[in-house]
C-alpha cells in the first residue's frame, strides 16, 4: 500500500512505526513536524501551526497528484493541525487514521481533532468512552515493539534492579523504598537527578533528547525553562541523586534491560496518585521489555493480562510492600528468573510487533495488504 505517514520527530516514532511499515513492503510519504509544541504559544499559533498545516496539505495533495494514496495516518495532536485542515484531507476519499496513546489522562491533547478522522487508534480500554463522547470513532488497537531495535543482547547482568524512564508520580516513592531496604537500584531519565553536571552521562542525555526529538527537543527544553523562570519541575523531597542518572540513548535502554536482574514498570497516570482513584494504563514498556529479554516486574493494570500472562511471563505488583517481597524473592531464584524472562521474550515475539499491530488495523479497515 501508498500510505500518507504523518507523523512528529521523534526516534522512537522512526524505529518503531516507520520500520516496521517498510519492512512489511509499503511505500510511505513521509511529512513530519515538531514533536510536541505547545499550543499556547503564541509564536506557534502564529506562525508555526498555520505553516504546518500549509505545508500538510501541499504534501497530501501532491501525494494524491503523484498516484493513488491507500491511507492516510496521522499521530497527530490538536496543537499541530486544526480539524479543518484533517476534513479537507477526507475530502479526498482517502481513508483518514490518528493513533495516540495515553489518552487516560491525555484526551485533551487530542478531543477537537478526534472526530475528524475516521478511525482512531486507541489503545487503552477505559479511554474509548471518552472518544466515543466526542463522536469519534476508536478502534482499539495496542501497543507493541519492534523486534528489530528491541531484542536480547550479549551483555552480563551488572545491576539488580533497574528503571528507566521519567521520575514522576510516585516513581521515586518506590524506588526509595526499595533502595532503603537493601535492594540496589537505579534509575535513568528526566528528573532523577536535581543538579546538571558537566560530565559524560550528561552530554549522553543531551545526545539523547537531539536522538529522540532532533533540535525540536532542545527548542521545547529551553521554551519551557524561560516559561518556569528557570526553576525546575517539582518533586518530592526525596533525594534520588545516589541511585537517579540522566537520560539514556536508545541503544543504552535497550542494553540496560539485558544488564538488569529485574526491569520495573510503572502504571499510574499523571498525578492520579494524589486523588481518590488511581489512573493506569500500559505503557510502550510493557511490550518493549519483555521484546529486549528483560524479567519485568510493573505495576497492577488490569489490561496487561489481555497481552502476557502475570507469573508466568511478566510480573506485577500492587503496592510497595508487594514490590520489595517480589524483588528479592526473584534477586534470590535466578533460574524461576530466566524461565520467566524467556517465556516473556517469545510471548512479545509471537504476538506483539507493530507489524501484528499495522495487521489488525487495515483488517478493521477492510484495507488489503501488498504481499
Amino acid at each position: 500500500m501508498r500510505i500518507f505517514f504523518a507523523i512528529p520527530r521523534s526516534a522512537w516514532v522512526d524505529l518503531n512505526l516507520r520500520r516496521s511499515l517498510e519492512d512489511m513492503g509499503h511505500e510511505l510519504v513521509r511529512f513530519d513536524f515538531p514533536g510536541w509544541p505547545d499550543d499556547a504559544d503564541p509564536a506557534w499559533q502564529r506562525h508555526g501551526k498555520p505553516s504546518t498545516n500549509q505545508r500538510l496539505l501541499e504534501k497530501f495533495r501532491n501525494a494524491v497528484g503523484q498516484g493513488p494514496v491507500d491511507l492516510f495516518f496521522g499521530y497527530l495532536y490538536s496543537s499541530v493541525v486544526y480539524p479543518e485542515t484533517i476534513d479537507v484531507i477526507r475530502q479526498s476519499g482517502v481513508p483518514t487514521v490518528n493513533f495516540s496513546c495515553n489518552n487516560v489522562h491525555q484526551f485533551d491533547l487530542v478531543r477537537d481533532i478526534a472526530p475528524r478522522f475516521d478511525v482512531c487508534v486507541v489503545p487503552e480500554r477505559s479511554a474509548l468512552a471518552d472518544f466515543h463522547a466526542v463522536g469519534a470513532r476508536p478502534v482499539r488497537i495496542q501497543l507493541a515493539a519492534n523486534p528489530r531495535i528491541y531484542r536480547p543482547l550479549p551483555e552480563p547482568r551488572i545491576y539488580d534492579v533497574t528503571f528507566v524512564g521519567q521520575r514522576y508520580a510516585d516513581r521515586a516513592d518506590f524506588l526509595s523504598y526499595l533502595q532503603g531496604r537493601g535492594v540496589h537500584v537505579r534509575a535513568w531519565g528526566a528528573g532523577w537527578q536535581p543538579h546538571k553536571r558537566l560530565d559524560v552521562a550528561h552530554a549522553k542525555a543531551a545526545l539523547a533528547l537531539i536522538e529522540d526529538e532532533r533540535l525540536d527537543g532542545v527548542r521545547r527544553l529551553l521554551t519551557k525553562r524561560r516559561s518556569n523562570n528557570g526553576t525546575q519541575p517539582a518533586h518530592s523531597e526525596l533525594d534520588t541523586s545516589a541511585f537517579g542518572g540522566p537520560r539514556l540513548l536508545q541503544h543504552e535502554l535497550i542494553k540496560m534491560f539485558s544488564q538488569s536482574r529485574l526491569s520495573l514498570g510503572f502504571a499510574t497516570a499523571g498525578d492520579s496518585h494524589l486523588a481518590d482513584k488511581r489512573l493506569t494504563h500500559l505503557r510502550l514498556r510493557e511490550f518493549e521489555a519483555p521484546m529486549s529479554g528483560a524479567l519485568y516486574l510493573t505495576e497492577d493494570q488490569p489490561e496487561l493480562a489481555e497481552y502476557f500472562e502475570p507469573g508466568t511471563e511478566v510480573l506485577t505488583y500492587t503496592d510497595r510492600a508487594d514490590l520489595l517481597d517480589k524483588a528479592r524473592y526473584y534477586l534470590a531464584h535466578q533460574e524461576q528468573s530466566e524461565r520467566i524472562r524467556h517465556a516473556g521474550l517469545q510471548r512479545a515475539r509471537r504476538d506483539h510487533t507493530w507489524q501484528h499491530r499495522f495487521s489488525e488495523l487495515f483488517a478493521a479497515l477492510g484495507l488489503r495488504e501488498r504481499t
